[in-house]
């Protein structure tokens, strides 16, 4: 789906939250595009850093998402450019994503957000991360956000279909010329709220 959203929507930046141990990012950095990730935990750090140092196009910054992307919000980048925001900062106590979110979709006019270990509402072969009420990654905490009004796509592949770990996943973007193309991606499908 990446592979396809990257050429299609114009893709020209990654940004993602939560790099744990760089895996994603070194997976985004083969695209040749320039990668900014966020880590928070020390430990992560230390290893993302070893890992992704030959990697020229990644800038790790050792912090919480939500700062880092209050800074790149502010910072005098082009924030009209088509940029796919990956967020996975979601594992600790505090989950930041509505922050996130928020950040994201006030800042940049073009972006295309994937959100990880999301709920696939009519789908429950699907895995989801679920912290407890009101912290559960799903439609309602989604739409609990102050956004834009969003176009969410859902994978259009069943469970029973997928392979490997088959967690549920959303992408969401407030641009209606992007909406336009994800709504030709095969791979997702238009959830109408």
């Amino acid at each position: 789906m990446v592979e396809q959203l990257i050429p299609l929507c114009g893709i020209v930046r990654f940004v993602e939250t939560g790099a744990y141990v760089g895996n994603t990012t070194a997976y985004f950095a083969k695209f040749n595009l320039p990668v900014i990730t966020a880590e928070s935990d020390p430990v992560h750090i230390e290893i993302a850093t070893e890992r992704l140092r030959p990697l020229q196009n990644v800038q790790l910054r050792a912090y919480d998402s939500v700062r880092m992307l209050r800074e790149l919000a502010e910072e005098p980048i082009d924030h009209a450019v088509p940029t796919l925001f990956y967020l996975d900062a979601h594992w600790q106590e505090h989950l930041p994503l509505r922050d996130e979110l928020e950040i994201v979709l006030g800042g940049f006019a073009n972006a295309v957000v994937l959100i990880d270990d999301f709920q696939v509402p009519d789908d429950p072969g699907y895995g989801f991360d679920n912290y407890g009420p009101g912290r559960t990654l799903n439609l309602d905490y989604l739409l609990a956000a102050r956004t834009p009004p969003l176009a969410i796509y859902f994978p259009s592949v069943p469970s029973q279909q997928e392979t490997g770990a088959k967690r549920g996943c959303v992408v969401v973007t407030a641009s209606s010329a992007l909406a336009v193309i994800l709504d030709r991606l095969q791979q997702l499908r238009r959830w109408r709220v």
